[in-house]
């Protein structure tokens, strides 16, 4: 099961970096004059929808995980999305990733291997 666990906690990720790749690009304006507008903005945005999309597969599959495995035992494990999503945002989006964040993120790795041995 584990496979399909790192499956879901990627396509999550990656629903993050596209969102916020396309995100980058949206002239929102939520006031009740602009808000339809907004929304076709962001329904005609590629890398939005595809970040939707991949929240919505990333779902699916955490929905199998869940039939399957304790949510103790699964749940942990989806904050390797924060160690994917950070390694993105170092590469694609080129933000700085301070030393505290990087120990951050070898604390979260420690503890899903401990949970994963569980």
């Amino acid at each position: 099961m584990i496979p399909l666990i790192l499956i879901s906690v990627f396509l999550g990720a990656m629903g993050q970096v596209l969102v916020k790749y396309g995100a980058v690009n949206l002239e929102l304006n939520f006031t009740i004059k602009y808000l339809l507008p907004s929304i076709f903005n962001i329904l005609k945005n590629m890398p939005v929808m595809l970040g939707i999309i991949s929240y919505g597969l990333s779902f699916l599959i955490w929905i199998k995980v869940l039939s399957k495995v304790e949510l103790s035992y699964a749940y942990p494990m989806v904050s390797l999305g924060y160690v994917i999503t950070m390694m993105f945002s170092y590469f694609v989006f080129k933000e700085n990733i301070s030393l505290i964040r990087i120990l951050g993120v070898v604390f979260i790795i420690l503890g899903v291997v401990l949970v994963s041995r569980s």
